[in-house]
């Protein structure tokens, strides 16, 4: 996989980085492809990577590093942080909002892996692929993924 825009530096030191950062680090990574790929993996992907840092960011003290790589096909987003606690999902409770639950949804958009880091911390991969049932420009619902407009294209 070759790394693209949507790292800083050597992608280990990203304390700071908020979930917002992340949609945008994503988004940036991905309009960049060619040909463009479909809005429905734009929105999965950045779905991942917003629940991945809010997850560092809640339960692990903050993200240690953060990579966005585009090959073979897909896109990986990896988040590491200083816990060695695994990522579990929540049950869902009536009337509780806790949070807790976005774990089960990366786990049913991507290929999900857990890689204990040299000495504390961890790094979750998350792995997308860059076609969904929509992704062919022949396709009637195929939508390439675009930059917004300044205005966010309201009118």
């Amino acid at each position: 996989m070759s790394d693209e825009e949507g790292h800083r530096g050597d992608g280990t030191e990203d304390g700071g980085l908020r979930p917002g950062e992340a949609r945008e680090r994503v988004y940036d990574a991905l309009l960049a492809v060619r040909p463009p790929v479909d809005v429905l993996v734009l929105a999965d992907a950045v779905l991942v990577a917003s629940e991945l840092v809010s997850n560092a960011v809640r339960h692990a003290g903050g993200v240690t590093g953060f990579r966005v790589s585009i090959g073979d096909g897909e896109v990986e987003i990896s988040v590491s942080d200083g816990s060695q606690a695994r990522p579990c999902e929540r049950t869902p409770r009536p009337l509780v909002r806790e949070g807790g639950y976005g774990w089960g949804l990366v786990t049913r958009l991507a290929r999900v892996e857990v890689v204990a880091g040299p000495g504390d911390g961890k790094t979750v991969r998350a792995r997308l692929p860059l076609t969904s049932a929509h992704s062919a420009y022949e396709h009637p619902r195929f939508v390439p993924a675009q930059r917004r407009p300044p205005d966010g294209g309201m009118r």
